[in-house]
């Protein structure tokens, strides 16, 4: 499993693609421009029309992934502020696995600093209880006088990092997922609209004086085109991106800024995906000299991909 993480050789690679509709108004700030007559204007592109970083679209889609694989069993820290059991969020052993991870392409020195750093990377191993087929490989924890590979670090990994950070990225490991800005689709007539908002006291619960304002929002029906990269993903990640390309497709997902008043409910539909082995070599000739993938039906992705992973999920419940 931990040379599946290894995204220095391109192995495979997927685009999906689709339409994302509103079906209300959207604001994302794009801060206080002099030029604008609004409060709080939208995020606009230099030829100023709307558009969705692919950031906004990344954090709404992890989280929405995180709530369900929680309740699927997974492990997910949520990047939650000291999360013990995930190497992003554990200061601590992130530390430690850094001092391991400063001798790639060097021996293993045996001090005062290694010997704690694999003392408790040893035991945070033990305490998730996984068994892990690389790790033993390798001989760990005795690594001492031994060259660190990027093998040796990619094992760590596999065991020390959540399922969702090893999906969708941390400190210690880029994600397989990159997410495109999403411009408009199709021509767009500059139909912004200007809302007024208030502030609100919440112990008398109401309108305090002198905190009125207004801000700038997309309206309703608005589509933007959406693209979806993925590089090497396992086939935990393809389950866990088919979650979040449920949620949306479900419009479950909102997105942009004043949410709790109605903004950002949208849809994800026209979903497509295409993909290529490049480790099949036939594939890898058509692919580099006609631009050719497989073609995948979207609904079908989502439905076959979300099947599998519970299946596995089952399997490894089964087997506890």
């Amino acid at each position: 499993m931990s040379e599946l993480l290894n995204r220095s050789v391109l192995r495979s690679r997927y685009r999906i693609t689709g339409k994302l509709v509103m079906d209300t108004a959207l604001h994302i700030g794009g801060g206080r421009e002099a030029s604008t007559v609004t409060d709080s204007p939208v995020e606009r592109t230099a030829t100023g029309e709307p558009y969705i970083p692919g950031s906004s679209i990344k954090g709404a889609f992890r989280a929405a992934v995180e709530r369900l694989a929680l309740l699927m069993g997974l492990r997910t820290c949520q990047l939650a502020e000291n999360y013990p059991d995930c190497l992003s969020t554990n200061r601590e052993l992130s530390k430690h696995y850094q001092t391991i991870r400063g001798y790639l392409g060097r021996e293993l020195q045996k001090n005062d600093e290694t010997k704690l750093a694999v003392e408790k990377l040893k035991q945070a191993v033990e305490k998730l209880g996984l068994d892990s087929p690389s790790l033993k490989e390798l001989g760990w924890p005795e690594w001492f006088r031994k060259t660190i590979t990027e093998k040796h670090l990619l094992s760590l990994l596999d065991v020390l990092l959540c399922d969702t950070c090893k999906t969708f990225g941390s400190v210690h490991l880029a994600s397989v997922a990159f997410f495109c800005d999403l411009p408009v689709d199709g021509e767009w007539h500059g139909m912004f609209q200007i809302r007024d908002g208030v502030g609100i006291d919440r112990d008398s619960e109401r309108a305090r004086e002198q905190i009125k304002f207004d801000y700038e929002v997309v309206p309703p029906q608005t589509a933007f085109k959406f693209e979806l990269m993925l590089e090497n993903p396992t086939e935990r990640d393809l389950g866990l991106i088919a979650l979040g390309l449920q949620e949306f497709v479900q419009g479950m997902v909102l997105i942009g800024g004043i949410r709790s008043r109605g903004l950002g409910r949208c849809h994800l539909e026209d979903l497509k995906v295409t993909w290529v082995d490049f480790t099949d070599e036939r594939a890898r000739k058509e692919y580099l000299l006609n631009g050719r993938m497989t073609e995948e039906d979207g609904n079908a992705f989502i439905t076959n991909h979300i099947k599998a992973l519970l299946g596995e999920e089952n399997q490894e419940v089964g087997n506890a």
